[in-house]
C-alpha cells in the first residue's frame, strides 16, 4: 500500500488534485490518499482531515485574523503525516502553508513534490532558496515558470494544466444554453464575483453596478452570476438584493463551465477562473477589489506587469485588467460593451485563447502523475 499526502486547500487546488488522483489511481490501485482536499477529490475517494474551505483565506489581513487556527492545524497534519508514514508529500499550491510542511517532512526522509509553482517570478524571489530545501520535485502548469526554475538549478516539470486537456478546442455554445434554459440567440455577459466570502464582500456590488449600466446601455443584455456554492449565492444576495430587481439576472449555482461555455463576454475576478474563460475562448475584463490595506501590501511587493493569466501566458496585454480604485463600474461596463461593438476584436482574441490552449495541453494529470512515480521509484532506490 502505498500512502500519499495531499494538501489541497482551495477550489482550484481541489480540481487538480482530483484530476492527479485519477491519472495516479489509473497507474496503481494500492494507493491511500490523506491530508486535506475539496469534494472533487472526495469524490475519487479522498478523505479530508480538515474542511479545506476553513483553511482558505484570502489576502493579507484575512489571513492574520485567522493566524492561530491555521498554525494550530499545520502543526497537527505534519504531526498525522509524520505518525502515518506517508511514502510521499505532494503539496498544491498554497506555498506558505505547503512549504512548511515539505521543508519538515523532506528532514524526515519523505519525499516532497510541489505542485503549482510559487509566483516567485512575481514577488518574493527569495523564496527560490527555501522551495530547493523544502521540494525533491517542482511540478509547473506553465511553461514560463519552469524555465525559471531550470535557470535556477531546481528539478521541475512543465506538465501543462489539466483544464486545458478536460476543455475542448470547440465550445458548443447551444448545448450549454439549453442546459442552463437560455435562449439560443441572447446576448449574454457572465459575471464571476469570486469563490471565497472576501472576495464576494469587495466585488458582488461593483459587478452587478456594472452589469445594471450594460443593461441601461442595451435593454437586450442578459446576465448570469456564477457563484460556486449556496453560502455564497446567501451572501451575495445579503450584499446586492437591493439591486437584483431592476433588470435580468441569474444566479447560478456550480456548474460554471457551462455559464463560461454559454457566454458571449465576461466580467471576471483574477485568478483561475480566467484561465477556464481563456480555455472558452470567451472574451474578458478582468477586474479584482480587496480591502485597501491588502491591496496595498500587495503594490508593494509585487513585481509584475500583469496579474491576469491570459495577460501572462501571452507576455502581452490580451485582455483588460482593472483593479481596485480603478475598477469602478462604468469603466467596466465601457470595457465589456466595446466587445459587442468591436467583433473583429473579439475574434482576433479567441484566435489568441486557441494558441495558448494548444501550449498548455500536455495530458497534465497524467504527466505528473508519470513523474511523481519516477521520482518515487528513484527515491526508493536510493534508500535501499
Amino acid at each position: 500500500m502505498l500512502t500519499i499526502g495531499i494538501m489541497a486547500l482551495e477550489p482550484s487546488a481541489d480540481i487538480l488534485g482530483a484530476s492527479l488522483m485519477q491519472a495516479m489511481l489509473a497507474t496503481r490501485s494500492d494507493i491511500r490518499f490523506t491530508g486535506v482536499g475539496g469534494p472533487r477529490m472526495t469524490k475519487v475517494g479522498f478523505k479530508s482531515q480538515y474542511s479545506f474551505s476553513a483553511l482558505s483565506h484570502m489576502g493579507f489581513i484575512e489571513v492574520i485574523k485567522h493566524l492561530p487556527k491555521l498554525l494550530s492545524a499545520r502543526r497537527y497534519l505534519l504531526s498525522q503525516f509524520i505518525q502515518e508514514k506517508i511514502d510521499i508529500f505532494i503539496g498544491i499550491d498554497a506555498p506558505d502553508f505547503n512549504l512548511y510542511l515539505e521543508e519538515r517532512l523532506k528532514k524526515k526522509s519523505i519525499t516532497t513534490v510541489h505542485y503549482v509553482s510559487p509566483s516567485v517570478w512575481a514577488w518574493r524571489s527569495g523564496r527560490i532558496h527555501r522551495i530547493k530545501r523544502a521540494v525533491d520535485l517542482l511540478l509547473t502548469l506553465f511553461p514560463f515558470e519552469a524555465q525559471f526554475y531550470q535557470k535556477n538549478a531546481m528539478k521541475v516539470q512543465f506538465v501543462g494544466h489539466p483544464l486545458a486537456d478536460e476543455i475542448g478546442f470547440d465550445i458548443d455554445v447551444n448545448e450549454a444554453r439549453r442546459s442552463l434554459n437560455i435562449e439560443s440567440g441572447a446576448k449574454i455577459i457572465a459575471l464571476f464575483p469570486g469563490s471565497r466570502s472576501a472576495e464576494i464582500k469587495y466585488m458582488a456590488r461593483p459587478f452587478l453596478e456594472t452589469a445594471q449600466l450594460c443593461y441601461a446601455q442595451d435593454s437586450a443584455l442578459q446576465f448570469i452570476v456564477a457563484l460556486p456554492n449556496e453560502n455564497l449565492k446567501q451572501q451575495f444576495l445579503a450584499t446586492c438584493e437591493d439591486l437584483l430587481a431592476n433588470f435580468p439576472v441569474v444566479l447560478q449555482v456550480g456548474d460554471s463551465h457551462s455559464v463560461l461555455a454559454a457566454a458571449d463576454v465576461v466580467l471576471v475576478k483574477s485568478g483561475t477562473v480566467t484561465l477556464e474563460t481563456l480555455l472558452y475562448k470567451k472574451p474578458m475584463v478582468i477586474a479584482y477589489l480587496a480591502s485597501p490595506i491588502s491591496f496595498w501590501i500587495a503594490c508593494k511587493i509585487i513585481h509584475v506587469q500583469y496579474i491576469g493569466l491570459p495577460n501572462l501566458l501571452a507576455d502581452k496585454p490580451l485582455v483588460p485588467e482593472i483593479l481596485q480604485e480603478e475598477a469602478k463600474p462604468e469603466v467596466l461596463a465601457e470595457a465589456l460593451l466595446s466587445y459587442f461593438k468591436d467583433p473583429q476584436k473579439s475574434a482576433a482574441l479567441k484566435d489568441a485563447y486557441q494558441r495558448i490552449h494548444y501550449q498548455l495541453r500536455c495530458n497534465a494529470s497524467e504527466t505528473a502523475a508519470k513523474t511523481i512515480f519516477a521520482l518515487l521509484n528513484a527515491s526508493i532506490v536510493v534508500r535501499s
